[in-house]
């Protein structure tokens, strides 16, 4: 049995005609009946009553048209998977990032696209711990996320490729009194400072930590708007605390108006930044080629 035998019976069952058959399928008639022949006799059962005036199904005859019919069917749409597959037609990408790196992940995007990609993708912005929740539930594909020592237990059970390693730093406004002082900044300066913290689970931890080791510290507000926060350091004279890597990626970072400062007599500040995905999660060729230049992108700058 194969396709073509199973294509000229539904087409037979179709014209109730050998001859209107052969036609349409561009065989001879001789061959068309040679092929339903062995088709039946394979099958050892009448498929067609045949005469001079055309050809009837039979009806056992029936049953196996109706078969081959949802066969040919089937084969179609594994056709035109193969086809969207090898076109990438139906690639979508979900993925997330953390905070300030959306823009390059973006604009790599629309230049991929540009040159004739078809790969689809679906950005948003959350914290570590709620992109590595979203990738254990199957939300997204993949994300992009900052990584400390204490919490490499969170992806024991992932796949986390790290891509570039960055810090926490303290970010002032350029007229205040702790960024003309030195580029590095004591906690007990730090102390002496009012707080305007971005709500991240590393943000915070470093908060706790901090508290615990040297104390109470003021902190006026907490948010997810990175605008309300550089207005409340550059006009207010706050200070926040941050990763290194969201600002370099970031174009509204007032780097004329704000600097970084390093923390000293304080714990570990440093980081990894990197892909985390399920272990038995493949991505498509075309979304590891892009993913590949986010990662040229990062690793440049």
């Amino acid at each position: 049995m194969n396709i073509e035998q199973l294509t000229y019976i539904v087409e037979v069952a179709n014209s109730n005609s050998l001859a209107t058959a052969a036609k349409t399928l561009n065989i001879s008639q001789s061959a068309l009946s040679q092929a339903i022949t062995k088709l039946e006799s394979e099958l050892n059962l009448k498929i067609f009553n045949r005469s001079r005036t055309g050809a009837v199904t039979t009806k056992e005859g029936d049953y196996i048209v109706e078969k081959a019919k949802s066969a040919l069917n089937a084969i179609y749409q594994i056709k035109e998977e193969a086809k969207n597959q090898l076109n990438n037609l139906n690639d979508v990408l979900r993925l997330s990032t953390i905070p300030g790196l959306a823009d390059p992940i973006i604009d790599t995007y629309l230049s991929y696209s540009k040159r004739g990609s078809h790969l689809k993708v679906e950005v948003d912005e959350k914290s570590s711990l709620e992109i590595i929740e979203d990738i254990i539930s199957n939300k997204i594909d993949i994300g992009f996320i900052a990584l400390n020592k204490t919490n490499t237990n969170l992806v024991n059970e992932l796949n986390f490729t790290p891509i570039i390693e960055g810090k926490i730093l303290v970010y002032a406004s350029n007229e205040s009194h702790i960024a003309k002082t030195n580029d590095v900044v004591t906690a007990d300066l730090l102390k002496k400072q009012t707080f305007v913290l971005y709500k991240d689970e590393y943000v915070q931890g470093f908060i706790t930590n901090f508290q615990r080791l040297y104390g109470p510290i003021n902190i006026s507000f907490k948010t997810t708007n990175l605008d309300m926060i550089t207005k409340a350091v550059t006009e207010l004279g706050f200070v926040t605390i941050g990763h290194d890597v969201s600002t370099k990626f970031n174009p509204n970072y007032p780097s004329n108006k704000m600097t970084t400062l390093s923390i000293v007599d304080s714990f570990d500040t440093s980081f990894r930044f990197g892909w985390i995905k399920k272990n038995e999660n493949k991505l498509s060729e075309q979304a590891k080629l892009y993913v590949n230049e986010v990662n040229e992108i990062l690793t440049k700058k």
